[in-house]
């Protein structure tokens, strides 16, 4: 989650909802942002017991600082809870009087101290989780005894790196085995059991369980005998290097499984009978040749296959009369042979169908038979021969990707369409028809051409669907008439993608207030408008390969944008794009500029500009011995490797090129280089030396 700064004014608004919604709120935030709102006195009740309510109590404290490069934030936080340790979090209970409900205890030692120095931790808690781990040179029966006599339930309990076999007691229901040996995998009582083995021993490995099992998942790296318990309803296998067996009797309760099994030469052999089984994943099963005996799962409402051959002949309209949702993922693995004249036919009820196969061979657009069904369609690196597409009408969302891919004149979106995603090199509509009657529900238009895109030209304004938040259009070589024609401007557009034009001059009314990033690409852009400004909500604005050469002042809305894209853009300065932050009401904004790829850059002007304005981040390539001497006093300008520049020349002389804002700029590039971010006065002007 992105979190740029902890705003005072949203949070302010915060804290004038009812509590229970500003706790929900709060709940969303990153965790390591947590102990800065607690600075803001209106919601620190809330905010402290978001903190405490779940916590990791650990030895070792990472927290993730939120970064001060726009765009960035606290976007790195993925914690699930809030780390702390034991002493902060008896200072924290006794200042507001609020026991964790959550507790996950990290390692023996932390486990030892709370249970001799604050034990009530865990009478208040109502979820209790700990890892505990071997130590060598020390018996583990003797060393975990201690805990493991606690006389304490878990919700969870992992056990990493217990190599001298040990007996757990029935302690928690749920169990995760992480490089240890238990004397017996039996457990009373366990409900979930996760064991994941990485040793090199190769003798293969037996397990035996509990009949109270119900979720089991074995990863490991050589062969394995499982015995399956018969009241599993979830089973995960994973055998590496050395095929898995299976001793099981019918598992009438088992509602999902999933195998890893590359040394297994099919499906048939592992003896796995489930007649209810409701989800199947087969994973690098690429020795799994025959198929046929999946056909015992007649109420199978999801099948997955990733990296196994394709199932020829297994989906016809009759076959899984269940089936709802097929995922194939065959990058590398085929079967040539059997799969010359593919016809490719799937259950008349399925509603997903997602099929990526690089390596697949030209299917003939008569030969896949899509059920009326359908609502959603993902078809990623199939060829197809010469032949129109035809999208089924249900359709809700729809994304293909291929080499070439045509639309007859009559195609039209089908009307309860959400998300239309069209990728090929080559993409052809024989009419723009279909442009002027967009369904109301669609919410993202993409159509891609990587080489060319043809379609008759736009006569008419388009009216767009008040729902539709982003509009993506590449390799269609649209001119001035026809970005007018868009009538992108009386859209609710937020994300705006146009590569592949001739434009010249950029008009930037013909652009929604609303949108938050606007990207154009290779357009032919030689004029900017001399402000942004009216696009109050941008966040994002990328100008990347336009031929932005000489560029006057450019105003940009510095209170919303946080990235500006003008690599390979001909630039000789930087200047003409911060003129905004120089306004004492931007005196605060920070902007990051990328600006790679522009080889020909006055090495004098982004001294200047880097010294004058605190909040500029930039991005340059290190093309000259200068630039890499600028960088080295400050962190906020990254030099980094060389990209090409698609209009490098020999570099002309600046000595006419007119630095925006008027500072002396002698002796900038030669000048003393122990002027850095730290030694600023904090205005935003450079020290003058004195003649």
């Amino acid at each position: 989650m992105t979190i740029i700064t902890t705003d005072v004014n949203l949070f302010q608004e915060v804290a004038k909802l009812p509590s229970e919604i500003t706790a929900i709120i709060i709940g969303y935030l990153p965790k390591c942002i947590l102990p800065k709102l607690l600075y803001f006195p209106s919601i620190k009740k809330e905010v402290a017991s978001a903190i405490l309510s779940d916590v990791n109590i650990t030895r070792s404290i990472y927290v993730h600082k939120g970064s001060d490069l726009p765009g960035v934030g606290y976007s790195e936080c993925d914690c699930d809870r809030f780390k702390i340790e034991l002493t902060d979090l008896k200072k924290g209970i006794a200042q507001w009087n609020v026991y964790p409900r959550a507790i996950h205890i990290d390692g023996n030692f932390v486990f030892e101290n709370i249970l001799d120095t604050f034990p009530r931790l865990l009478k208040e808690a109502s979820s209790i989780n700990t890892t505990l781990s071997g130590h060598y040179g020390l018996d583990s029966e003797t060393y975990l005894g201690p805990f493991f006599n606690s006389n304490i339930k878990f919700d969870s309990l992992r056990l990493v790196g217990v190599w001298d076999a040990v007996t757990l007691p029935c302690i928690s229901t749920n169990v995760q085995v992480r490089n240890s040996i238990l004397n017996s995998y039996s457990i009373s009582g366990v409900k979930k059991l996760d064991i994941d083995m990485d040793s090199n021993d190769r003798e293969i490995q037996t397990y035996a369980f509990s009949s109270e099992l119900e979720d089991l998942q074995i990863k490991s790296r050589f062969g394995i005998q499982v015995s399956l318990p018969p009241n599993l309803r979830k089973l995960s296998i994973t055998a590496y290097l050395a095929s898995a067996s299976f001793i099981s009797e019918e598992l009438s309760h088992l509602k999902y499984l999933q195998l890893k099994l590359p040394e297994n030469q099919s499906f048939e052999e592992t003896g796995i009978m489930a007649p209810n089984l409701k989800t199947l994943a087969l994973i690098d099963c690429i020795k799994f040749s025959n198929l046929d005996n999946l056909k015992q799962f007649q109420h199978l409402k999801h099948l997955v296959l990733k990296n196994c051959a394709y199932p020829i002949g297994l989906l016809n309209e009759s076959s899984f009369p269940e089936l709802e949702s097929f995922e194939y993922d065959g990058y590398g693995f085929e079967d040539p042979e059997n799969f010359t004249d593919p016809l490719l036919i799937f259950p008349t009820n399925l509603k997903q169908l997602s099929i990526e196969g690089r390596n697949l061979v030209s299917i003939d657009f008569n030969a896949l038979v899509l059920p009326h069904t359908l609502i959603r369609l993902h078809l990623v690196d199939l060829s197809f021969n010469d032949g129109y597409f035809h999208l089924c009408e249900n359709l809700q969302s729809v994304h293909i990707k291929t080499s070439r891919l045509r639309f007859e004149s009559s195609f039209k979106i089908p009307p309860m369409a959400e998300e239309l995603i069209l990728e090929a090199d080559y993409l052809v509509f024989e009419s723009s028809d279909f442009m002027y009657h967009l369904p109301n529900s669609l919410t993202r238009l993409s159509l891609i051409a990587e080489k060319q895109g043809r379609m008759s030209p736009i006569i008419q304004k388009i009216k767009w669907p008040l729902a539709l938040g982003s509009f993506e259009l590449e390799g269609f070589n649209i001119d001035q008439e026809t970005l007018e024609l868009l009538n992108l401007q009386e859209s609710r557009l937020r994300e705006i993608r146009i590569s592949g034009g001739d434009i010249k001059r950029l008009d930037v009314d013909l652009f929604p207030v609303s949108v938050e990033y606007l990207t154009l690409i290779e357009m032919e852009i030689k004029e900017l408008p001399a402000s942004f400004e009216r696009l109050k909500n941008l966040r994002k604005l990328t100008l990347m390969r336009n031929r932005l050469k000489r560029v006057n002042s450019v105003n940009l809305p510095v209170s919303s944008l946080e990235v500006l894209d003008i690599s390979q853009c001909d630039l000789r300065l930087i200047s003409p794009f911060v003129v905004s932050m120089f306004e004492k009401k931007n005196k605060k904004g920070k902007l990051r500029i990328r600006a790679t790829g522009n080889l020909n850059v006055d090495a004098n002007d982004v001294r200047k500009v880097i010294k004058a304005i605190k909040g500029l981040y930039l991005e340059l390539n290190e093309s000259y011995e200068c630039l890499g001497r600028i960088t080295r006093p400050y962190s906020r300008l990254r030099c980094i490797f060389r990209t090409f520049d698609p209009y490098f020349e020999k570099s002309e002389s600046s000595e006419t090129e007119e630095i925006v804002f008027g500072q002396d700029s002698n002796n900038l590039l030669h000048g003393d280089e122990s002027v850095s971010d730290k030694k600023d006065n904090g205005t935003g002007n450079k020290r003058r030396k004195k003649r």
